[in-house]
């Protein structure tokens, strides 16, 4: 090992008020899966991953029918029995999304030539999620929320959902979420508030967060596949963003025919969709892994630890030094920790 990876900033993604002035509109791809007849996992992750499988850790289960898995934290390969079609599958959640980011960025690639190797391996992509953040909030989402129950959105779903919440102390209202179309079909949209989720999961006065809407376009299978092949061709979201989202959504004015899809579509609504037409992919590589272990650590052991340091101290014992010590190291403990201590550059391959 020839140097440590300096860990960010756990909040890195929390924008609060008066922080340094990000884009205002800004595209992440934010859930990737891909199938792989192939059984060769070596290939794949070497071929395509690109990352020395040694920093990887084997364990014998997976999900969706696949038996094992190969995973760099939320970095995942899983692999099906020998005599089972399914093969390989590659899956980034979120926070895979970023931190396979790290590895294109040190390999100077791009997304959309990650998604170019997959498909010269004959890869299928059943999942593709783009998130669109919102820091200019054209709309509020309980405003939008309020124009489709009012009967001013034009959509090819038939149907939409949306769920909130609220403070029984004070009645203050929390975030809200608005969905469009079905969770089991093979394409659907979520906006949300992003900055109440943000303030609630890091504990952070929503005051203190600035406004911030997130957009997010689910796409599965075939419709996934057609916006990666999308995507490599035009090299930005335009068919993705615009296509997608003004295809499948449209808020019209109150006044007009009484055939809504004949009716002039909301000003507010062609700002929006104006700008996403110009949205290009954004990254944020990070380089910090199994920041879940660690919180885990803090947020459940942390206590316990510094209760026995303090008998410690009181009684001039050193019961906590002698457990940590005395700790044998698993083989996954291991690779999470070379892993963290390891440089980008010498994970690539």
């Amino acid at each position: 090992m020839t140097g440590k990876v300096k860990p960010p900033h756990a909040n890195r993604g929390v924008v609060r008020k008066n922080e340094e002035e990000e884009e205002k509109l800004t595209s992440m791809v934010d859930y990737v899966r891909i199938s792989f007849k192939t059984h060769d996992v070596d290939h794949i992750i070497q071929n395509i991953l690109h990352i020395h499988k040694d920093f990887m850790t084997e364990k014998p289960k997976g999900f969706y029918g696949y038996v094992g898995t190969w995973e760099m934290d939320m970095i995942k390969v899983m692999y099906s029995a020998p005599d089972d079609e399914r093969g390989t599958l590659i899956e980034f959640s979120g926070k895979g999304c970023r931190q396979f980011e790290s590895f294109l960025e040190c390999r100077k690639k791009t997304w959309f030539d990650f998604f170019q190797d997959c498909l010269n391996e004959k890869g299928s992509f059943t999942r593709l999620d783009i998130a669109i953040d919102d820091k200019r909030t054209y709309f509020t989402i309980p405003s939008l929320l309020e124009k489709a129950q009012n009967g001013l959105c034009v959509s090819r779903f038939r149907k939409s959902d949306y769920n909130g919440s609220f403070d029984i102390g004070d009645g203050r209202l929390g975030g809200t979420t608005l969905y469009f179309g079905s969770k089991k079909s093979d394409a659907y949209l979520c906006f949300y508030e992003k900055n109440f989720e943000q303030a609630e999961k890091y504990n952070i006065p929503y005051e203190e967060m600035e406004d911030w809407n997130r957009y997010e376009i689910r796409l599965k299978n075939e419709r996934a596949h057609s916006a990666v092949c999308e995507l490599i061709k035009d090299r930005n979201l335009t068919s993705i963003g615009m296509a997608i989202i003004n295809n499948y959504v449209r808020f019209v004015e109150e006044d007009g025919p009484e055939e809504k899809r004949m009716r002039e579509t909301s000003p507010f609504w062609l700002e929006f969709i104006g700008d996403v037409k110009k949205l290009r992919l954004y990254t944020k590589p990070q380089t910090d892994f199994y920041q879940k272990s660690r919180n885990w650590l803090k947020n459940s052991c942390a206590p316990t630890m510094k209760m026995i340091l303090e008998a410690d101290r009181a009684t001039g014992q050193n019961d906590l030094s002698d457990m940590i010590i005395n700790a044998e190291l698993q083989d996954k403990h291991e690779k999470m920790l070379e892993a963290f201590l390891t440089p980008i550059h010498e994970m690539v391959v």
